[in-house]
């Protein structure tokens, strides 16, 4: 009995490790967003809302590209756009933006941000070498 014991304890630590570590690794992935280069969507939008918090920065914005709809941007934690240049204050509602991203697969209403550019041309954070989109 207390073979068993010994051998079981050890075993189910493995497998909680294991699970845990696929759902760590998933979350970090960007397996639900369409990373294909020619599917990246360009929109010009108006920025409502940005929400500064671990374990992401979301951008939210009304599109009319395709009727009216709201959709919402992803971005790294606040530490890391802090450290591309953005802060709290980079965005306020009522901003209009141009914003590239990789859109959801589900084909819901929101994408992995990549590049965002003011309508006098000025880039605000271009992501694509980083995301490895200029190799593509």
């Amino acid at each position: 009995m207390r073979t068993r014991c010994r051998l079981a304890a050890p075993l189910l630590v493995l497998v909680i490790a294991v699970c845990v570590g696929g759902a760590v690794s998933a979350h970090h992935s960007r397996a639900g967003y369409d990373t294909a280069k020619e599917h990246l969507t360009t929109q010009q939008v108006v920025v409502t809302e940005v929400i500064w918090r671990n374990p992401h920065v979301y951008l939210i914005w009304d599109s009319k590209d395709g009727g009216a709809q709201k959709w919402t941007g992803e971005f790294s934690s606040p530490a890391t756009m802090l450290s591309e240049g953005l802060s709290r204050a980079t965005f306020k509602a009522g901003d209009p933006i141009t914003v590239t991203f990789m859109p959801a697969k589900s084909g819901n209403p929101q994408g992995l941000v990549i590049k965002i550019v003011r309508p006098d041309g000025k880039v605000i954070i271009d992501l694509s070498e980083r995301r490895g989109l200029l190799e593509q």
